[in-house]
């Protein structure tokens, strides 16, 4: 069921992006990476993995974390995370840095793991990854908050590698006994 889930997610893709995009001679000369460190999925847990990470002192500079992962050139870029309490949709990697920064340097930590996947579809242009993640979250006044989230990223094969022009996170709000479970604090 799930790769007919994500060719249903591509298709839809494809035919959302303007036809100008999709005969992009730059993209559809370019190769890339369809296993290994440079494919979607392993960039996809990289993303949270590493990108998202936050440590106790770290400060969170978006493009230095996960500016290599975004188109910052494209017309094409929609962004959504249900999280952000005000729902607003990125239209560009630009915007979606300036939406997230300042939350996120506001946490003294955040601590993920990957839950299931990454599921991947490539379809040679554009590839299709979904992942779940859980997230230990804390705030600066030291309140813990726990979250499951799966999110859907759609990446275009640039001469740079792969980059994201879509992303749809849906986040539901977890216990503290099972984020604790799930994502334990390192010291315990």
């Amino acid at each position: 069921m799930r790769p007919i889930h994500t060719s249903l997610l591509l298709a839809a893709t494809l035919a959302s992006l303007p036809l100008a995009a999709q005969a992009n001679n730059e993209t559809q000369s370019a190769t890339c990476a369809a296993s290994g460190p440079a494919s979607p999925g392993e960039l996809h847990r990289e993303w949270i993995m590493v990108g998202w990470e936050k440590h106790r002192g770290d400060s969170f500079d978006f493009r230095e974390r996960l500016g290599h992962l975004y188109h910052w050139d494209s017309s094409d870029v929609v962004l959504y995370d249900n999280y952000d309490p005000q729902h607003r949709v990125g239209r560009s990697a630009s915007e979606w840095a300036s939406l997230w920064t300042g939350p996120f340097n506001e946490l003294r930590e955040a601590r993920h793991s990957v839950m299931d996947g990454p599921d991947v579809i490539d379809g040679g242009r554009l590839a299709a990854s979904t992942l779940e993640f859980a997230a230990r979250l804390e705030t600066a006044q030291g309140e813990i908050i726990g979250n499951r989230a799966r999110t859907s990223l759609v990446w275009e094969c640039t001469s740079d590698g792969w980059k994201i022009v879509r992303e749809h996170t849906s986040v539901r709000l977890v216990s503290r006994e099972e984020i604790d479970a799930i994502v334990p604090h390192p010291n315990g």
